[in-house]
């Protein structure tokens, strides 16, 4: 049976070890949700895990859900991540990102979801998206991919599950849609 501490290879990532530290949300993002010099100590300090899954990270400002939560949408937030991974990566860390779109978990007035059902954790009820909407925010999601990539990241984990956006499609609860989404 093999160790905890061995190496193991996961795709074309090699781990030192087996241990995944989870994503945790933080709320320490500074001015324009990106990551500060609090992120960057935190998640180098971390870097003898095997595998690091950062926190949840919005794919668009119309994503955000909570306050102080990190971005991966501007430039100015691709350069706080690029920080980020460079630490973990100098401390021999592989780190991913998670990314997420909360949908009607948002607490803001723009929220959309899959139908305009109001979530009982938001004081916002949602918009409903349009067909437009939903490729737009998928092709968010392929965007956020790619800026993680250019900020330095090993991968990206999507966020589709505890009812966030992509679960909120997914779940004929939230989903009261009658069109091919």
């Amino acid at each position: 049976m093999s160790s905890l501490f061995d190496p193991i290879k996961i795709g074309d990532i090699a781990l030192a070890n087996r241990i995944v530290m989870a994503p945790l949300t933080r709320n320490r993002a500074i001015e324009g949700n990106r990551p500060g010099p609090m992120t960057v100590e935190y998640y180098r300090q971390r870097a003898s895990a095997g595998l690091i899954i950062a926190e949840a990270s919005q794919i668009s400002p119309m994503a955000q859900g909570y306050l102080d939560t990190p971005g991966i949408y501007s430039p100015e937030q691709i350069a706080g991540w690029r920080q980020v991974t460079a630490a973990v990566h100098a401390a021999g860390g592989k780190i991913c990102l998670q990314i997420l779109h909360t949908g009607r978990y948002a607490y803001h007035p723009l929220a959309v979801s899959a139908s305009r059902l109001k979530s009982p954790i938001s004081p916002f009820a949602p918009r409903a998206l349009t067909g437009w909407g939903v490729r737009k925010t998928i092709a968010d999601y392929a965007r956020c991919a790619r800026l993680a990539q250019k900020a330095g990241y090993d991968g990206v984990e999507i966020m589709g599950s505890e009812g966030y956006l992509i679960n909120q499609f997914l779940a004929a609860r939230t989903n009261a849609r009658t069109d091919e989404w």
